[in-house]
């Protein structure tokens, strides 16, 4: 008796355990990043301000004033590297929050989308 009440109890246990559920397998979709909606909101914030980066001041030759501007500022003149610098950060006055720093860098793994 008491083999087939355990036997009974295991079955139970195996037939109330399985899952037919795709939850847990469903892969969350990857956000984009783009110029527009993330990354120039902070550069105007940060960068593009009066006696920096805007085209009255004009700060080491370098506007960042439009999508073509910021791209090639990451892509040729190093701007992330600035950015994330300990000893010469961009914005002078501290570098800019992490998550600043990530969505740029997202913006880049991207490919630079403008839109």
């Amino acid at each position: 008796m008491k083999k087939l009440l355990s036997l009974f109890i295991i079955t139970l246990f195996f037939i109330n355990c399985t899952s037919v559920s795709t939850d847990d397998l469903t892969i969350p979709a990857p956000i984009i990043v783009s110029y527009t909606t993330n990354v120039k909101n902070i550069i105007d914030q940060s960068c593009a301000t009066s006696g920096c980066h805007n085209a009255t001041s004009n700060t080491a030759g370098l506007t960042l004033e439009t999508f073509t501007q910021v791209k090639n500022a990451f892509v040729n003149r190093n701007a992330l590297g600035r950015m994330e610098s300990t000893t010469n950060p961009m914005p002078p006055n501290g570098n800019l929050p992490s998550t600043s720093i990530q969505t740029i860098k997202d913006w880049r793994d991207q490919g630079y989308l403008e839109n």
